[in-house]
């Protein structure tokens, strides 16, 4: 299980090092402060230019255009990994990180820099919905919740590795190398991804059963040791609506799968004398929708579509991890993230402020690890609503710091609004919804989630340099009251998972399981 949490989260490393890479490299690919040369700062070596002429707006455009095409892959990630599966999913994710960097280490234009940004973007949006979701359906509960936080510590990794690449490689045609370097992840992963067992959530909701309980058995240890039938029992009746009671558990999956297989589902197959009875299940009339009091409840077999998803049962749950993932980028942590080196090189200068940068990627990841620690530990409720606070508390801090131009306060500000971010805000989101959604809602509601995060990642990333200009610190005002509007979110709305399944925080906000009944 840790294994294939491993290779699947080399995607997430990808993203991180996409969202970090033009940080510190900003100035030589822009020929600032004669990073280029003082006499000639765009000439051209061996066929392409030392750097790029790009305006604030331009550039502001440029690093946010990768979220575009991270919203387009976002949108159809949740379809594909539905039809292909999850690993094949991922193979596509790394074969367009692997093009993407090939573009942008050969860029000869801004348009082609801005081209390579959208291709490489679209693969961080398709592996942003499927390595969370493939981590949700293959951890068990009491793993769930480290799991789940691989996604965001190795986003924080791969953060990290874009900025001591970046220190190396800052200057012309150094940038290069760090922009192409992002498609050495993707080819490691495309190699290991061979070796991955697929989701047994998944495979279950395809109703391929034999294969779900080999996957679910290698990912739980050797059957020996570890009795995985009823776990997949439960999966079968949250996703298929159906539960089987058994004398004997090879016969039950035998007779489960042949049952499955047909246009009409007998309620009692006889086997080898061993009986497997499907309980709560129809005959041979389709399945119809349920009402329970005002909600309509799809029996179909598919999973929901996004117009079915926000009409169904599920919605209430959805609308609550799009809005987190909105909340998420309300705070303003990817303006520090893109903008970091030459936000502090106006107090620091630009020397010390790329030092600075490094730093606040180490801060993240030790809090994001930290977080690794908590997460089982503390209410999911809990870190997010200290994260919330602490993220705006740390905002005020910044604006006073930089008002009254004290330094070390803006400093010790940024890096506790990295921490505060981390220890909640960061893994949770990626989370949740495979903590409260069952498989045939959560490909829609992720992509739904990762949509709105990617969007809103492009609107800071577009204005971030032109409001910090027009508005100067009081930009993290704005910030910090979005944080508080978090906390209250979270308290009122938000259900609370650890340790607690799917079916049980399901059942306490009312969505009943998918059943076949039409009664």
């Amino acid at each position: 299980m840790v294994f294939c949490g491993v290779v699947a989260c080399l995607t997430s490393l990808s993203i991180g090092y996409v969202i970090g890479s033009p940080n510190i490299p900003e100035s030589a690919i822009r020929g600032l402060g004669g990073d280029c040369g003082p006499h000639a700062p765009y000439t051209i070596q061996q066929g392409f230019p030392n750097c790029f002429l790009f305006s604030d707006l331009l550039w502001g455009f440029a690093i946010g255009s990768y979220c575009l095409g991270a919203f387009a892959g976002s949108l159809i990630g949740g379809g594909l990994q539905n039809r292909y599966g999850r690993i094949k999913a991922l193979f596509l994710s790394s074969a367009v990180y692997i093009l993407g960097s090939i573009v942008l280490g050969l860029a000869f234009h801004q348009a082609q820099f801005i081209l390579g940004r959208v291709i490489i973007g679209f693969a961080c949006g398709l592996g942003g919905v499927v390595a969370p979701t493939y981590l949700g359906e293959i951890a068990t509960i009491q793993g769930r919740g480290v799991l789940g936080t691989f996604h965001q510590l190795f986003l924080v990794i791969g953060l990290l590795l874009s900025n001591l690449i970046g220190l190396g490689w800052s200057a012309p045609p150094g940038w290069r190398f760090v922009l192409a370097f992002n498609g050495v992840p993707a080819l490691i992963q495309c190699f290991f991804l061979t070796q991955l067992v697929e989701s047994p959530r998944y495979l279950v909701s395809q109703k391929r059963i034999k294969e779900a309980e080999r996957s679910l058995q290698i990912l739980r240890g050797s059957e020996k040791s570890v009795s995985v039938q009823e776990e997949l029992d439960d999966m079968i009746l949250l996703l298929l609506g159906r539960r089987i009671s058994v004398d004997d558990g090879k016969n039950r999956i035998d007779s489960l799968s042949s049952s499955l297989s047909t246009e009409s589902l007998p309620p009692t197959v006889q086997r080898g004398g061993s009986a497997a009875t499907l309980q709560n299940d129809s005959s041979t009339v389709p399945p119809a929708p349920l009402h329970r009091g005002n909600k309509q409840v799809n029996t179909s077999q598919e999973p929901y579509g996004f117009l079915t998803l926000f009409r169904s049962e599920c919605r209430g749950l959805a609308l609550i991890g799009v809005s987190i993932h909105f909340l998420q980028q309300a705070t303003g942590i990817n303006g520090l993230v893109y903008y970091s080196t030459s936000f502090l090189g106006d107090t620091f200068g630009p020397g010390n402020s790329k030092y600075i940068t490094v730093g606040v990627s180490v801060c993240n990841l030790l809090a994001t690890t930290c977080a690794v620690v908590l997460i089982d530990r503390v209410n999911r409720k809990t870190l997010l609503m200290a994260s919330f606070g602490g993220v705006a508390v740390s905002a005020m801090l910044l604006v006073i710091g930089a008002y009254t131009e004290v330094g070390v306060l803006v400093a010790v500000a940024l890096f506790l609004y990295i921490i505060a971010f981390a220890i909640g805000l960061g893994p949770i989101p990626w989370l949740l919804l495979s903590e409260f959604l069952p498989t045939y809602a959560l490909s829609s509601a992720s992509s739904a989630a990762t949509g709105v995060n990617w969007s809103f990642n492009f609107i800071i990333g577009l204005l971030f340099p032109s409001l910090t200009k027009a508005m100067g610190n009081s930009t993290f005002i704005l910030f910090g009251i979005f944080c508080v509007i978090g906390v209250a979110f979270v308290w009122f709305y938000v259900p609370e998972t650890r340790g607690r399944s799917i079916e049980l925080v399901m059942a306490e906000k009312g969505v009943p399981p998918r059943s076949p009944n039409s009664s």
